[in-house]
């Protein structure tokens, strides 16, 4: 048995592994996400749009949404894995590509 087999045999059941080539991917697509912020007693809050089960906190701004940002990606990266559907960024949803020319 090799040593990543015996790595992921402890594993608790349900726990993946995420190749750090499938977070980088899910970067690039989750910076285009859109992402909806609010403010409460004191703290900032996030919540992925197209992503909505992707959360993140944080007591500034900027520290909120790389949190948020942080936690698309890895729903991203985790659909990457598991070869479910990735939820194209609203964006990008009614562009046409250009023709060459």
């Amino acid at each position: 048995m090799s040593a990543t087999a015996k790595r992921q045999k402890r594993l608790e059941p349900g726990v993946t592994i995420i190749p750090q080539s499938a977070i980088r991917r899910g970067k690039v697509i989750a910076a285009r996400y859109q992402i909806t912020l609010w403010r409460e007693n004191g703290e900032w809050y996030a919540q992925g749009v197209e992503e909505p089960g992707a959360m993140g906190d944080g007591r500034t701004l900027e520290q909120c949404v790389r949190n948020v940002r942080e936690a698309l990606a890895v729903a991203v990266a985790s659909h990457i894995v598991d070869r479910e559907p990735i939820v194209t960024p609203i964006l990008d949803q009614g562009q046409r590509p250009r023709k060459a020319g």
